[in-house]
């Protein structure tokens, strides 16, 4: 079964937001790139990005992780969202 528009965009996305918050990364075969926002209880919005590299026993080991909140989740989504439109 073939991949969707939708889920290419969103994979497109993903690595987008990964490269953006991890500069140095170097995609190898077998990584996968995570997105994520949320809410705390609070109310106050959250993005999470994070990469994933496939572990020598199988599974997925988590290589890279951020956290953004305040204004570092609009600076980060302002520019995510000129990345993409580029």
């Amino acid at each position: 079964m073939g991949t969707t528009g939708e889920e290419r965009w969103l994979a497109a996305l993903r690595d987008h937001a990964a490269h953006l918050a991890f500069p140095d990364w170097t995609p190898q075969e077998g990584d996968w790139t995570h997105l994520h926002t949320g809410f705390v209880d609070d109310g106050t919005p959250y993005t999470e990005v994070s990469v994933y590299r496939a572990g020598d026993g199988g599974g997925h080991v988590r290589i890279h992780y951020q956290r953004y909140t305040g204004g570092e989740l609009t600076g980060f989504w302002n520019r995510l969202m000129i990345r993409v439109a580029e």
